[in-house]
This record gives structure tokens, sequence and C-alpha cells, in this order.
């Protein structure tokens, strides 16, 4: 394994474990790109540096996409730390570079994710 297949390798795992906590959550793929979904309803998408080349992810770099909470994302777009995803940025999916997985605020990421998991989660049930 390269560094950057062990740094996209430690992130993923922070990720899963978090997602995995998620009642129902399981996850597929997209683009050969992991995510994370409560039925068919994706939350949260995991770019890695080593992940296949494509047009519209390469400027994502070592990231988590996710769908923001509709009362959250106008705050979020003006925090400098996040972007619009690639996936459906237009309705509210962004992004956090995670380029360096050690330094990650992984408290604020699990929030995140829960966040998104409980968006989707209610609309599944």
């Amino acid at each position: 394994m390269t560094g950057d297949s062990l740094v996209d390798e430690a992130a993923l795992s922070r990720i899963r474990s978090i997602c995995q906590g998620f009642d129902g959550s399981d996850e597929g793929e997209l683009q050969d790109r992991p995510l994370f979904r409560v039925g068919r309803r994706r939350f949260a998408i995991f770019n890695g540096a080593t992940s296949p080349a494509r047009p519209r992810w390469n400027s994502s770099g070592r990231s988590l996409h996710f769908i923001a909470a509709p009362d959250e994302v106008d705050a979020l777009r003006h925090d400098g730390r996040f972007t619009e995803s690639p996936h459906h940025g237009k309705r509210g999916w962004l992004a956090i570079r995670i380029d360096d997985p050690t330094h990650a605020d992984w408290s604020e990421i699990a929030e995140l994710l829960e966040s998104a998991y409980r968006q989707v989660a209610r609309t599944n049930s």
C-alpha cells in the first residue's frame, strides 16, 4: 500500500465506524467511492486521494461529501472549510476536505454524519 492509500484507509475506517453506529445504515459504492445510505437514500460519500479519476470529482481531494441539514446548509456554505459537492451540490450536498485525517475534527464530522443520516432515515420511515 502507498502512503495515500494508507491515509485513505485510515480516514475511511473512521467514517465507517461512525456510520456503522446508525441503525439501518449500510455501505455501497458510487463511481467506485464508498457511500453510506439508509435503504436507497444516500447520506455520505467518501472521496479518497486514491479514488478513480473522474472529471467532476477531481478537484475534491480526500473529502467527505454529505447531505447537509436544510437549516444548516447556508451557514456551512459560508464556512470556508465546506464546498458544494459535485454530488448534487445544488440539492444541499456539501464536502469537507480531510486531507490530513489526523487533524480532522472527528467530533464535528460525527455530528455532520449523524445529521445527514437522520435526514434520510426520517424520509425512509
